[in-house]
């Protein structure tokens, strides 16, 4: 079925060489499928038997990657709670303070990042108002129960000077360790 179909494929060093569909499809099978439905191709009679069965396939992947990673409840049997609320429960049911006591040493920790305004005071300018919320773990091996107090960033704009992120690439990586090792350079 794919038999004649060619695909146009850049390589890292900027070259590019025509291939056929079907080895393409078998090494990169996810991006050929994205790049069909992008295309308009995928109805084409090379394209329409697997490209639906491959996105289907993908999205329950990733669904039920997601119910595994963001389904967390415990963690080595013991119990996380998702708000302050249910770590004060759960210290009650306990008869311990060891959630109240990880979320006392972060805000003591993170209070000397924040200036506390006094209630119906103004937001001063150049500052913005950000959601906080503490995320809740339990350290391994000594089972000691960890909070966190982070912000929403994703509520600011961020600075135009940090918004690139660059990937090391596998060639520059080596590069930069033989120079070290070799001419005695620190990294």
């Amino acid at each position: 079925m794919t038999n004649g179909w060619q695909c146009l494929c850049q390589w890292n060093d900027g070259t590019t060489t025509w291939n056929p569909l079907n080895d393409v499809k078998e090494s990169h099978l996810l991006q050929v499928a994205q790049h069909a439905i992008n295309n308009g191709l995928a109805k084409e009679p090379a394209f329409a038997w697997w490209v639906p069965h491959t996105v289907k396939k993908w999205d329950r992947i990733i669904k039920a990657m997601k119910k595994q990673c963001f389904r967390i409840h415990q963690k080595y049997g013991i119990e996380i709670p998702k708000n302050v609320q249910e770590a004060q429960a759960l210290d009650n049911k306990t008869w311990m303070t060891f959630w109240m006591d990880a979320i006392r040493k972060e805000m003591k920790n993170c209070s000397k990042a924040f200036e506390k305004l006094p209630e119906g005071s103004r937001i001063p300018v150049g500052h913005t108002h950000i959601k906080c919320h503490l995320i809740f773990d339990v350290k391994h091996g000594s089972l000691e129960r960890k909070a966190r107090y982070v912000a929403g960033g994703h509520m600011t704009a961020p600075p135009a000077s940090i918004t690139y992120a660059s990937v090391v690439s596998r060639e520059s990586f080596r590069i930069a360790f033989v120079l070290q090792g070799g001419l005695g350079y620190k990294l």
